[in-house]
C-alpha cells in the first residue's frame, strides 16, 4: 500500500508502523499489512530453512570417514578429495549464483539449489567412489548458489534488521552442522550403515524448498522497492576492504573445514572413540553458537566487526597450538578454544551483507568473496590429509592450521578498516 506525501511524492506504508494508517488510532490492520507480516513470517523462515540445510552434507560426513573409507577401500587422500570437492565447487559456482538470480529470481534459484542439494546427498550413497564423488559434486554446486544468495535475500526481505538476521541465520548454520555430526553415528546405527545417515538429510533439504515455493511465486514480496545506487566491487566497500573479506573468508572458511573434515579423526587417533569425537566435534559448534549470536549482534560498525573477528581467530590459532604442543592434555580445553573462533563465521558474512549497499549488491560482493574465499579454503582439507599420509602423525597438520589462524588475525583486523573513518555503506542498517 501507498500513499502521496507533501508535493505528490509517494510514501510507502507496508512495513513502517509509523506511516501506516491501518495501525493509527487502533483501526484493524489491512488485508496488504497482514499479507505482508505472513510474507515476513514465511520469509524469515524460508531463511532459516536454507541456512540450516548449508552444512549437514559436510558435517555429517566427516565422524563417518573411517565408516566411508573402510567400506570403500579409501585411504586419506581420497577421503580429503571428497571433502574437499565441494569446497572447490563453492570457489568455480559461486559466481554463477547472482546472474542467475538476476535471469530467474533468488527464491526460484534457491528452490531449485535445494532439490539438487537433496539429489546430491541420495547420489553419493547410491554406489561406490565414483557415486560419492559425482554426489560430493552435486552437493558442492547446489550449496555454492545458496551460500552466496543468503545474504541478498536477508538483505532484501529484511532490510532494517540485516545485523540481527545475520547472526540469527549463521547460528543456525553453525546448529546445522551440530546436529550433524553429533547425529552421524546414531544415524549410522538407526539405518544400519553409513549410507543411510548420509541420505538422511535430504528431507529437510525439501522441507526447506517446499517453504520456499510460496516465496519463489511472489508470496510477501515488497512492490515498488527502490532501485539500487550503481555500486561495484571498487567503490563499496571499496577493493582493498574486499580483498580483506575474501582473504579472511577463506582463511576462516580452511580452519572450520579442517576442523569438520579432521577434527574427529584427530581426537580419535589421541584416544577418544568415534562418537565421542563426533559429539566433541558438535560441541565446537553448540558453545560456540549463542557466541556467535551475541557477537554478531553487537557488532554494529566495521571496526568492531573487524576487532571481534580479529579477537576470534587468535582463538582457533591457540586451540590448534595446544593441540599440537600439549597433545596429552584433555581435548576439551581446546575445543572450548575452538567454539571461542566460531564467531569469525557469523561475523565475516555480517561484514558481506552490511557493507553492500542493497540486496543485488549484496549478491556480487558475497559472489566474489565466496568465490576467492573458497579457493583458498579447499586447500585445507586436502593439506592436511597430504600431510597425514606423508607424515603418519597430525602434527605437521596441527602446526601448519596454527600458522594459518595466526595470519588470519591480523587480516580480521583490517576488515574493520573505514575509508575516511566512517562507516560504509550499508554499516547504518539497525541490528
Amino acid at each position: 500500500m501507498s500513499g502521496t506525501g507533501e508535493g505528490g511524492a509517494p510514501t510507502a506504508t507496508i512495513g513502517h508502523p509509523a506511516g501506516d494508517p491501518a495501525r493509527a488510532g487502533g483501526a484493524r490492520p489491512t488485508g496488504a499489512t497482514v499479507a505482508a507480516g505472513a510474507g515476513a513470517c514465511l520469509a524469515g523462515a524460508a531463511v532459516i530453512g536454507v541456512a540450516f540445510n548449508l552444512r549437514p552434507a559436510l558435517a555429517g560426513f566427516s565422524p563417518l570417514t573411517g565408516d566411508v573409507g573402510g567400506s570403500l577401500d579409501l585411504g586419506a587422500g581420497v577421503l580429503a578429495l571428497v571433502t574437499t570437492l565441494p569446497l572447490v565447487c563453492f570457489a568455480v559456482f559461486g559466481p554463477a549464483a547472482a546472474p542467475l538470480a538476476a535471469r530467474f529470481g533468488p527464491e526460484r534459484v534457491l528452490v531449485g539449489t535445494l532439490i539438487l542439494l537433496a539429489g546430491g546427498l541420495l547420489a553419493r550413497t547410491a554406489g561406490g567412489t565414483a557415486a560419492l564423488v559425482v554426489g560430493a559434486v552435486l552437493v558442492g554446486v547446489a550449496i555454492a548458489v545458496a551460500n552466496v544468495l543468503l545474504p541478498g535475500m536477508v538483505k532484501r526481505r529484511f532490510p532494517h534488521n540485516v545485523g540481527l538476521l545475520t547472526a540469527v541465520y549463521a547460528g543456525v548454520i553453525g546448529a546445522g552442522a551440530a546436529v550433524a555430526a553429533g547425529a552421524a553415528q546414531p544415524l549410522m546405527a538407526v539405518f544400519g550403515g553409513w549410507r543411510g545417515s548420509l541420505a538422511f538429510w535430504a528431507l529437510p533439504a525439501l522441507v526447506a524448498a517446499a517453504i520456499l515455493i510460496p516465496l519463489a511465486r511472489g508470496v510477501g514480496a515488497a512492490p515498488g522497492a527502490p532501485a539500487e545506487p550503481p555500486t561495484s566491487l571498487a567503490t563499496s566497500p571499496g577493493w582493498p576492504v574486499t580483498a580483506a573479506l575474501a582473504a579472511f573468508f577463506g582463511l576462516n572458511s580452511m580452519v572450520f573445514y579442517v576442523e569438520l573434515a579432521w577434527l574427529p579423526e584427530v581426537l580419535v587417533g589421541r584416544g577418544s572413540s568415534p562418537g565421542e569425537a563426533g559429539l566433541m566435534l558438535a560441541a565446537v559448534q553448540i558453545v560456540g553458537l549463542p557466541l556467535g549470536f551475541v557477537v554478531t549482534a553487537m557488532a554494529r560498525t566495521p571496526k568492531a566487526q573487524g576487532r571481534w573477528a580479529a579477537a576470534a581467530s587468535a582463538a582457533s590459532a591457540l586451540g590448534f597450538a595446544g593441540m599440537l604442543l600439549a597433545p596429552d592434555l584433555p581435548p576439551h580445553l581446546w575445543i572450548v578454544l575452538f567454539a571461542c573462533g566460531v564467531p569469525a563465521f557469523p561475523l565475516s558474512l555480517a561484514m558481506v551483507a552490511m557493507r553492500a549497499d542493497g540486496p543485488a549488491q549484496a549478491d556480487r560482493l558475497s559472489g566474489f568473496v565466496q568465490s576467492i574465499g573458497y579457493l583458498l579454503a579447499a586447500a585445507g582439507p586436502l593439506a592436511v590429509g597430504a600431510l597425514y599420509d606423508l607424515t603418519g602423525g597430525w602434527a605437521a597438520a596441527m602446526a601448519g592450521m596454527t600458522l594459518v589462524a595466526t595470519v588470519m588475525t591480523p587480516v580480521a583486523w583490517l576488515c574493520g578498516y573505514e575509508r575516511n573513518e566512517s562507516p560504509p555503506p550499508g554499516t547504518s542498517v539497525k541490528a
